[in-house]
């Protein structure tokens, strides 16, 4: 007995052979015919639509592959309504292949074949542009999204499809978000804030007021953020959601300074994140408590808390999180004066930093490693790593005007397609036009005999008319997209001869700076061992017997220890190679005297404390007592580095 194949299996089948199958050069009617031939089109179109959107995120590969097929028949059998729903199906998949380009132009193809059927009097047209401008957002090109989103908000408004005009205007939010427009950002999330409020969805609430709050901790606004984050905590039941809010509450507490209501929030949220088995967020909340735990400098519970932390990161390959536990654990080895275990982790986490391609990360590493040889003394070593630092940093500006350019040429190149398919529209017009032209010739042809000529006459006149408008059209749009290129590879020479230009003169500035500075440490250090020498040469002549002879050297040294005499000379030297350093630290502290006025530029260029105690013929423990009013009078916080602080002053 023959039993029938139910169209679950034919699907497997479908499924199995396109796993083992390339899309491309395939020939879609015999494959069709050979396999489903037996199948309504419009069953199978349907079913492909459907089996393209369910493997969208996990296999796009395979739903690209059955979203080339519907669209296929869709194209053959002229059907614009399968044309939109394949076209769609197809980009989604591309979108999860961080493919934005593609993905773009079949969102477009999806909306034009959409805007045959209806206009624009269809949501489905207006969601494929938010779509497409949600890929241009991806991409990094804002402002081309911006006028998208606004396209489509404008069309849903008229529409009145409040949800669109809420995912609308959210985008649009994060738009400005993006591009640290804050106070327009907050403008878009409140009228969000307000549809969800008429709404009475509570989760939509909760997350309208977490978005307003985050804005506002973005800018630095930590007390207004708080009273949007505790807003959107009430709203919230989910304890997974509770979780969020609750860190976000206590990192604000962490902004304000308030250390124990930070932990007391992130403690609760930690509880939550483990009770549902939250294992990542776990980690990122024991982090978030061990930066914490650092700044109260409890550093062993908090070295404790980011190794846990670590570990899970670890287990779940998280690789930047991983860069950034190390960093941080680095720092508190640092802190503590644990060298070689903070060398360790630096060098392990820029080690990863360099295999993920971190370049921000990377450039952090080894800034720690050049500030911790300094703090070791081993300056050539910090130096080295200096170098490295300055060296990424390069690479980060150069990384981002190449992605610049990157943005420049998708935006050229999507704008030239637009024109092409504007283009194509207006032929299509033109052909249509022509057609019904046609058929008006053809009646009157039965109408009159004497108006067949007169009519056909017209008809070529317009038609060689719209011909060499149509010629002229295109040459105008050649000229301007070779305008753009010449633009563009103009623009790219030019980015290129500034940034040598800027990194030649970094360069020599840097090194001029080193230069005097090295000269004015030498002198100054020589200054120290003449008055050194000189002193013990006045002690020494004390202990002899002509005390006539002796007054007379003793006078003659005190006359070339002149202190202020040497003060002026490093003072003109000084103000050479770091100008207006005097005038700035005055006017930034009035209440600085001359004595530390002159502690703080021996500070400046690294002297130590002995030999600024003989420079100033002072005690080495007057000289200690001096950095301390100084950092005092600086109002320094206790873990600052007044050394530091001094050179960006």
């Amino acid at each position: 007995m023959i039993m029938a194949i139910p169209l679950r299996n034919i699907l497997l089948l479908l499924i199995a052979f396109m796993l083992s199958a390339s899309l491309f050069g395939q020939d879609y009617k015999a494959f069709i015919h050979k396999n489903f031939s037996k199948l309504p089109n419009k069953q199978l179109v349907d079913t492909l639509i459907n089996l393209s959107e369910q493997l969208a995120e996990e296999n796009p590969d395979t739903a690209l592959y059955m979203g080339n097929v519907a669209l296929h028949l869709g194209v053959s059998g002229k059907e614009n309504r399968t044309i939109a729903l394949a076209a769609r199906r197809i980009a989604d998949a591309y979108f999860y292949r961080n493919e934005y380009i593609n993905a773009i132009a079949y969102y477009q193809k999806s909306a034009d074949a959409d805007l045959l059927l209806q206009a624009d009097t269809s949501t489905f047209y207006a969601e494929r542009l938010s779509d497409a401008a949600y890929c241009y957002q991806e991409l990094g090109i804002y402002e081309k999204a911006l006028e998208i989103f606004r396209i489509a908000l404008r069309i849903q408004s008229r529409l009145d499809n409040k949800v669109e005009i809420g995912n609308n205007l959210i985008n649009i939010g994060s738009n400005h978000f993006f591009r640290a427009e804050y106070d327009k950002a907050i403008e878009y999330y409140s009228l969000t804030l307000k549809l969800d409020r008429k709404s009475g969805d509570s989760s939509s609430i909760a997350i309208s007021l977490n978005n307003i709050g985050m804005v506002y901790s973005r800018w630095g606004k930590h007390k207004e953020s708080m009273k949007f984050y505790i807003e959107a905590l009430a709203y919230t039941t989910s304890e997974i959601s509770r979780s969020i809010r609750l860190s976000n509450i206590g990192m604000t507490w962490y902004h304000l300074n308030d250390y124990d209501k930070a932990l007391k929030f992130l403690y609760e949220a930690l509880n939550l994140d483990i009770r549902n088995n939250q294992q990542i967020k776990i980690a990122v909340r024991k982090n978030e408590i061990g930066n914490i735990l650092a700044a109260k400098k409890d550093y062993t519970k908090a070295i404790q808390l980011h190794e846990e932390a670590l570990k899970i990161f670890r287990s779940a390959e998280i690789k930047e999180s991983e860069v950034i536990t190390l960093a941080d654990i680095a720092d508190i080895y640092r802190k503590t004066k644990q060298f070689s275990k903070a060398e360790s982790c630096y060098i392990e986490s820029a080690n990863l930093a360099r295999s993920i391609k971190s370049l921000y990360y990377l450039s952090r590493n080894y800034k720690g490693l050049s500030e911790l040889a300094e703090e070791k003394g081993d300056f050539r070593q910090a130096f080295e790593y200096f170098k490295l630092y300055t060296q990424t940093k390069d690479s980060i500006f150069n990384t981002e005007n190449h992605e610049q350019l990157a943005r420049f040429e998708i935006l050229f190149e999507t704008e030239k397609k637009e024109k092409e398919n504007q283009l194509l529209l207006r032929d299509n017009e033109l052909k249509e036009k022509n057609q019904r032209f046609g058929i008006a010739i053809i009646t009157a042809l039965i109408v009159v005999l004497l108006l067949i000529v007169f009519l056909y006459r017209v008809k070529s006149k317009n038609l060689q008319q719209s011909q060499l408008l149509f010629a002229k059209e295109q040459e105008i749009a050649k000229i301007e997209i070779d305008k753009k290129v010449a633009e563009n590879r103009s623009l790219e020479d030019r980015i290129f001869a500034e940034q040598q230009i800027n990194r030649l003169e970094r360069e020599k500035h840097i090194a001029e700076i080193e230069h005097k500075n090295t000269e004015l440490a030498n002198s100054t250090i020589c200054l120290v061992n003449k008055n050194e020498i000189l002193g013990e040469i006045k002690e020494k002549l004390k202990t002899h017997q002509n005390f006539e002879s002796i007054h007379d050297v003793v006078q003659f040294i005190n006359a070339n220890t002149d202190i202020d005499q040497d003060w002026n000379k490093f003072r003109i030297t000084f103000e050479d190679v770091h100008p207006g350093f005097f005038d700035r630290l005055v006017t930034k502290f009035p209440q600085l005297t001359d004595h530390d006025i002159r502690l703080a530029s021996y500070l400046r260029i690294s002297l130590s404390s002995r030999e600024i105690a003989g420079l100033m013929n002072v005690s080495l423990e007057a000289t200690n007592k001096g950095r301390q009013r100084l950092r005092k009078k600086l109002d320094l916080q206790p873990e600052a580095d007044l050394t530091e602080f001094l050179r960006i002053v």
